[in-house]
């Protein structure tokens, strides 16, 4: 493993190199203008690399010129690295983490220390939006036929549809053109991984009806396998299907109309045991280190161990303990796991936009959105052949149907010194969810205990907003300007426990069902921009947003917020400044690309999981932990040294801590919240591209990069309740290879990931205090993918 200091040293190289040729770049740019001499925008924009543009600020623009931090990925770089789903984003995006949970299929994203915890019904505090419309879930989807995907980075409070305190990502799919044409692609690998992938574009009625239609099919074996039953665990089974449909009846008039289904089959990558209390620990709720070994005799007289053995004849003979010894030394893809294993989801996603021209320079957009998913997942809680937690054959899962509505007007006054955008956001949004938990079966000892949660949470949303940017070049400096931004939300919560929820077949007389509640706040935001010459931005922003209080799903239906043995949970409120810039220029004639940000954030109530017993039961709860603060920098550049050469990469450090961290759960002890999770200390890329021209029609593409973070955590209590919860560090090394015909319109390309085979990780929960046992999630194993791919 790459020890820290190597680490930083090798992240760090190529941006800093980067940042100093820009520094003389930029200091011969003043220069030149000192001295009367004109560059033209189009030569000072490093138009060699293309413009990229983003929508970060609800328009479209430059984004060298967006005075916030955003990452893009382009339709392009989609496709040349096979990024198909969440857990590719995690070497391409700088500063994303993609944290798995239970299996493979739960997913989110963390990003500048802000993520959601497994079992926690907290909204993600980095959420997805599929054209502007935000979508909900945390299983695993398709990313095929995209136009870009957008991460922004930091709170969200103003502009986009929902609050978060950790950023936004942005899906935006292909959209119908006035070409006739498209595309097919197949792509094949080991662990039998098939891939088709395919678009068509028909315009119906010249410019005024235009039809896109796409297709996404994969079939790919798990990369475990397990020795309970001889099967393969994390199999791949996804089919969608997408139609996106553009009327223009006039020149002032647009709707984008786009509809996509989308099937997902197969089973999840099984957590395995990391580690476990030692035999004859105390300290857990559900001592499984003690139930399931010889010890039990001790508790239970002789020969009890041996009647549950003769009953469960998967069950390693020596115990548990010895297990999770073995289990360590085979590695996580060779498992023996007993639980039910399985993943279906189907997910339906309507997404409408019209734009309204009522002026030269101001348009009205309405932007709907319905969402429907119905996932059930099954997998192992425990990582072992023991049936200590699992969640049966019924599983955990249920129906999320979301119906949202905005209304907005932008555009720009006053000169075109003033642009702006202000808005009205309604959001109706229904989650319908089971868990089944079998936990502590001892047959023929005593049986499992079967606890089932089952409830409704309904979620009403409301809000007003508006944005403006005013440029103030006539008034005090040429390239100089503001932003001002506000919103106010009103977001209703009401959780709904059903007749066979645990805590309804158990009454209580202080049970109370339903239990509701407003939470209303309001966001900013507020930056300050200089675009210093036509190459170099520089900016500082501040702004505040939050993560909307909810209920708990396992929790008892009690009033009050988890902190204080309630089922309910505070809103999270982030605030942050941030400086940036931004360099797109060149350097003589070699074109260079670079952004650095420096923030710092400061969090109230953080919602983070606590796992603790509440009258009897195991329940992941939502707390609010007190404060905490992150720093970070983050730095990226890109250099073109040649026409057929490009070197880059990216750095991040962040420094996530809890300021004030003592929480208390009523009936359990009060704990210090301690270790930040899913947020590595350093993470980064470095690569070099070659693409040349082989022929008058062939270009050869040769790239190469590495993947790094250091260490991390999976529980927030790693010094406390859930020790053993640290993962090491990593490094990833990846190649890309290929030829195009530009004039035929086909490529060939081989992408070869994890190419030294690294075993690492990429999640878990802290189970310790709960069940003895702390579980993690691999990552994947050394892949290799050839794809064929026809314009047409």
């Amino acid at each position: 493993m790459m020890m820290a200091s190597q680490f930083k040293t090798m992240m760090w190289s190529v941006p800093i190199l980067a940042a100093l040729q820009c520094s003389t770049a930029m200091a011969q740019t003043v220069a030149a203008a000192a001295d009367g001499d004109t560059v033209s925008a189009a030569d000072q924009t490093g138009s060699a690399m293309g413009e990229i543009v983003v929508t970060a600020q609800r328009r479209e623009g430059s984004l060298a010129r967006t005075p916030v931090a955003v990452s893009v990925l382009s339709q392009d770089t989609l496709a040349e690295q096979a990024i198909v789903s969440e857990a590719d984003l995690q070497t391409a995006i700088p500063g994303l983490t993609v944290k798995a949970g239970q299996s493979d299929n739960q997913l989110n994203y963390s990003l500048r220390g802000q993520s959601v915890d497994s079992f926690s019904f907290s909204r993600p505090s980095v959420l997805p939006y599929v054209n502007e419309v935000q979508v909900g879930g945390a299983s695993s989807t398709a990313f095929y036929d995209l136009q870009s995907i957008q991460v922004l980075k930091g709170p969200q409070g103003t502009l986009f549809g929902r609050n978060s305190t950790g950023g936004a990502v942005l899906f935006t799919t292909a959209k119908p053109d006035d070409d006739l044409g498209g595309y097919v692609s197949l792509r094949g690998g080991n662990y039998s991984h098939v891939q088709a992938e395919g678009a068509i574009n028909v315009p119906l009625v010249e410019d005024t009806v235009l039809l896109r239609v796409a297709g996404f099919f994969q079939r790919r074996d798990g990369y475990q396998r397990n020795l309970f039953d001889g099967g393969r665990l994390g199999d791949v089974k996804k089919e969608n299907v997408r139609g996106s449909l553009t009327i223009k009846p006039s020149l002032s008039f647009t709707n984008d109309l786009m509809v996509e289904y989308g099937h997902s089959g197969g089973d999840n990558l099984s957590s395995v045991i990391y580690n476990i209390l030692p035999r004859g620990a105390g300290g857990a709720f559900v001592p499984n280190n003690i139930l399931y070994s010889p010890d039990i005799d001790s508790l239970f007289g002789p020969g009890v161990f041996a009647a549950f053995l003769a009953a469960h004849p998967g069950a390693d003979p020596e115990g548990i303990v010895a297990f999770a010894a073995k289990q360590q030394a085979r590695g996580p893809y060779i498992v023996d796991v007993d639980a039910p294993n399985f993943h279906r989801s189907k997910s339906l996603t309507v997404t409408n936009t019209s734009t309204l021209e009522i002026g030269p320079n101001t348009s009205i957009k309405n932007i709907v959105g319905y969402v429907r998913q119905k996932a059930f997942d099954a997998s192992e809680f425990d990582g072992t052949s023991f049936p200590a937690d699992s969640n049966g054959a019924d599983g955990r899962g249920g129906t999320l149907k979301q119906f949202s509505e905005e209304l907005q007007i932008l555009g720009d006054t006053f000169g075109n010194t003033l642009t702006y955008v202000a808005g009205l956001y309604y959001s109706d949004e229904t989650l319908d969810n089971r868990s089944l938990s079998v936990i502590l079966d001892l047959t023929p000892i005593a049986p499992p205990i079967n606890q089932i949660n089952d409830a409704r949470i309904d979620n009403t949303s409301y809000a007003v907003y508006a944005q403006g940017t005013l440029d103030l070049s006539d008034m005090i400096n040429e390239g100089l300007g503001i932003t001002l931004g506000g919103r106010y939300s009103s977001e209703k919560v009401t959780i709904t426990h059903q007749n066979d929820d645990i805590y309804l077949t158990n009454p209580n007389p202080a049970f109370v069902n339903p239990l509701s509640e407003t939470f209303k706040k309001f966001s900013w935001h507020v930056g300050l921009e200089q675009q210093v010459n036509p190459s170099l931005l520089l900016y500082a922003v501040s702004r505040r947003s939050f993560r909307s209080g909810g209920f708990n799903f396992f929790a008892p239906p009690l009033p009050g917020v988890g902190n204080e043995g309630g089922a309910g949970y505070s809103p999270e409120t982030a605030l942050d400044v941030e400086l940036g810039l931004k360099y797109q220029g060149e350097i003589g004639t070699t074109p260079v690309r670079f952004n650095l940000a420096a923030y710092n954030m400061w969090i109230d109530d953080i919602q983070r999981s606590n796992y603790v017993e509440i009258f009897g039961s195991l329940a992941g709860i939502t707390v609010n932990v007190p404060k905490a603060e992150v720093t970070g920098i983050e730095v990226d550049g890109v250099i073109s040294p040649t026409s057929w050469l490009n070197i880059g990469g990216n750095v991040n450090y962040t420094d996530a801590r809890f300021t004030s961290n003592i929480v208390s759960v009523l009936g359990n002890p009060a704990v210090a919240f301690d270790t930040y999770p899913d947020t590595p200390e350093w993470s980064g890329v470095a690569f070099a591209e070659i693409k040349a021209p082989v022929s008058s029609n062939l270009t050869a593409t040769l790239h190469g990069d590495v993947y790094a973070q250091t260490s991390t955590y999976f529980s927030s209590t790693g010094n406390t309740l859930n020790p053993g919860t640290k993962i090491p560090g990593y490094t990833l090394v990846n190649f890309r290879a290929g030829i195009e015909d530009d004039v035929a319109g086909w490529s060939l390309t081989a992408n070869l990931k994890n190419a030294f085979d690294r075993t690492y990780y990429v999640g878990g929960i802290g189970f310790l205090s709960l069940l003895a046992v702390n579980t993690v999630i691999p990552g994947a194993p050394r892949t290799f993918l050839l794809e064929a791919r026809k314009k047409f």
